[in-house]
């Protein structure tokens, strides 16, 4: 490039930035790592702009930026600036010192450009650290395990115990969670057949929509590992069962524990078996030992966590640096599981982990000849009706996924089950003529204005939030509360959560900010209280003294705070879609913006119906139901790339585990 060309390209970069910068598009961060990178280690403005789009770029829930697409992270950010030619801009980054091809390259770098991609180095190592994990997780195939050994009958006994007799609902016909034809693939037991892989692979990506029984194969899961251990005489596997909330943590330990009570009781399961599968769960960041003044955790690869069997649930909730952490901190021989629906909203932090991990792990309804074989002897069922037709060269993670089909969550209300799969699908004119009708008390679609928006709250979920209030105690206050709740798809605005948290406060006759049957949820994890992220209470007066307390079921117990005492904390009468990930109520009530919001997607409003079991009404513009519909939410991310992408140099040598990790300095 010619010294005209290099002036001409930083004069536009520089211009670029100026104006990004006028127009608020750039925060006060983004800014200061562009001038670290001029100032201080005399980038060129090419790279100093690079460098504050792609710190922006995490803001926003992706890893980094393309270059060629950079027009639409400016799109995002309602921001408008001319920016360099593409092309010229990638070999200026090429050039530049700051810049590196690989992460893990022994130099001073901050950014990593690879294949028209920019991402900050500490992000791009997360990716191709976690990219390398899981390739070798999933090559590590247990060959110890052999179906046809006689010593190993026990697999197919607990197979068979476990999924054979298990009563189906009889109510009505289970619905297919996917748009996809009916293939001869959904008449296998596939909660089997995830069991079964877990016994061979170190990696199962277990999927599905709402109800698809996620929770139930994991517990029989967990059985099925426990017998098999037990027939060959050795100890129960240590299992740990985690979450990205604390919310999701109680759910999952709570459905775990419903499913081995009802098979104890059916006979599906003995009690010794049944005794070492884990009836509670935790917080990723308690699993992995968070430290408050760190963002590095106890565990690492140099401090594996002490277990063999990892369930993780709600995986779609766990952004980049937390999986690249957890992955890190999984022994090679131990089993990871995680858990999770595609569809739903992808982290509110930097990546789409969970639907890169999908995509690399193929469609989880067939599997590779030898998996498929495995699977065959220990289900007796076809080898044929589980074998891939194809090789799947652009799934590195082929074999490690199973998907289930069939959803019951939903199962009585089925209007609410069609307007979900509608949802699904994208198809706007099924969903809004479900919504148009009057005849199914399960759904309800209502607009207007400010007035009328109040005067159908107080019809739809102010009730649930005075029984709340109204009830005998704390504990009958907090199962009150998870048969309503409103959603909304921002936070802040006239149709955002806080808004309406202090107008449902202003209608339960609040005079104070703590008030007797205030819903609270933790806004930050808080490992000194047991109190996590996501964490829902209740404020409640007691009798004797006229105190406020808030009180939250704790690792099983209930226990109670002075307000004072708590972590950060807000109303959780009204929560954002992305709050509610982990949690489902008889009913919701969703609010959306108007047409123009960028919060619309078809994730968020598909998010928000499989919140609900029975009931969901919405507040919506037909035009805003539409946009949602149309847009997907999208996530610039390499992780996929670098999955399907040749083992790089860096990865043959042994990793460094740096005692803390810190951002880039600014």
């Amino acid at each position: 490039m010619n010294t005209t060309n290099e002036r001409s390209l930083d004069t536009v970069a520089a211009q670029a930035l100026r104006r990004l910068a006028e127009d608020g598009a750039l925060r006060t961060i983004d800014l200061a790592f562009a001038r670290l990178l001029r100032e201080r280690l005399r980038a060129d403005e090419a790279t100093a702009l690079a460098g504050a789009l792609a710190m922006r770029a995490i803001a926003l829930g992706h890893s980094g930026f393309a270059l060629a697409q950079a027009d639409a992270l400016l799109d995002a950010l309602d921001a408008r600036a001319d920016l360099p030619d593409a092309e010229a801009w990638a070999l200026a980054l090429a050039a530049s010192p700051v810049a590196t091809v690989d992460p893990e390259a022994p130099d001073g770098a901050l950014l990593c450009v690879r294949d028209g991609r920019v991402a900050l180095r500490r992000y791009a190592r997360y990716e191709q650290r976690l990219a390398a994990q899981l390739r070798a997780r999933a090559a590590n195939i247990d060959i110890d395990i052999d179906i046809e050994r006689s010593d190993e009958d026990a697999a197919r006994d607990a197979l068979d115990r476990l999924f054979s007799k298990t009563p189906l609902p009889t109510t009505t016909s289970p619905t297919t969670s996917s748009s996809a034809p009916s293939t001869p693939h959904e008449d296998i037991d596939r909660q089997a057949l995830a069991a079964a892989m877990a016994l061979r692979r170190r990696l199962l990506l277990l999927t599905g929509g709402p109800g698809t029984g996620k929770t139930t194969t994991v517990a029989r899961l967990l059985a099925t590992r426990i017998a098999v251990a037990h027939a060959s005489g050795d100890a129960s596997p240590r299992i740990a069962l985690a979450a990205p909330t604390g919310r999701a943590a109680v759910r999952l330990a709570d459905a775990i524990d419903a499913v081995v009570r009802a098979d104890l009781e059916g006979g599906r399961l003995d009690a010794d078996v049944a005794g070492a599968i884990p009836r509670s769960a935790q917080t990723l960041h308690r699993l992995l030992g968070w430290r408050p003044d760190s963002v590095a955790f106890r565990h690492s690869a140099a401090r594996t966590l002490p277990f063999d069997l990892i369930v993780v649930d709600e995986a779609s909730m766990v952004d980049l640096p937390l999986m690249a952490k957890l992955v890190d901190a999984v022994a090679p021989r131990a089993t990871l599981v995680l858990i999770g629906d595609p569809d739903q909203l992808p982290a509110v932090e930097a990546g789409d982990v969970l639907g890169a991990l999908c995509a690399a792990g193929g469609d989880g309804r067939t599997l590779p000849p030898a998996d498929a074989a495995f699977a065959s002897r220990a289900l007796g069922v076809a080898r044929a009706a589980l074998e891939a037709p194809h090789a799947h060269d652009d799934a590195p993670l082929f074999g490690c996924r199973v998907h289930l089909l069939h959803g019951w969550r939903q199962a009585g209300a089925a209007g609410l089950r069609a307007l979900t799969e509608a949802v699904q699908r994208g198809d706007d004119e099924a969903a809004l003529a479900l919504l148009e009708r009057e005849d199914d008390p399960a759904l309800r679609r209502r607009h207007g204005d400010g007035a009328a928006l109040a005067a159908w709250l107080r019809e739809t979920a102010l009730p649930a939030f005075a029984a709340v209030r109204d009830a005998e105690d704390p504990a009958s206050a907090l199962r009150a509360a998870e048969r309503m709740r409103l959603l909304t798809a921002v936070r802040r605005g006239p149709f955002g959560a806080e808004v309406w948290n202090a107008w449902c406060a202003n209608e339960l006759g609040a005079r104070e900010a703590n008030f007797h049957g205030r819903l609270i949820a933790i806004a930050e994890n808080s490992p000194r209280h047991g109190l996590y992220n996501g964490d829902v209470g209740v404020l409640w007066r007691d009798d004797r003294n006229g105190g406020l307390a808030a009180w939250f079921l704790s690792d099983g117990r209930w226990r109670g705070w002075r307000p004072g005492q708590l972590p950060a904390h807000a109303s959780a009468f009204a929560t954002t879609v992305h709050k509610a990930q982990g949690s489902e109520f008889d009913a919701v009530a969703l609010l959306l913006p108007g047409a123009d919001s960028r919060a619309l997607s078809r994730e968020l409003l598909y998010t928000a119906l499989t919140r609900a079991r029975r009931q969901a009404w919405l507040w919506a513009d037909p035009t805003a139901v539409r946009r949602a519909l149309a847009r997907r939410t999208q996530r610039d991310s390499g992780l996929l790339a670098r999955l399907r992408a040749p083992p790089s140099a860096s990865e043959t040598r042994p990793a460094r585990t740096p005692a803390s990790e810190t951002p880039p300095a600014t």
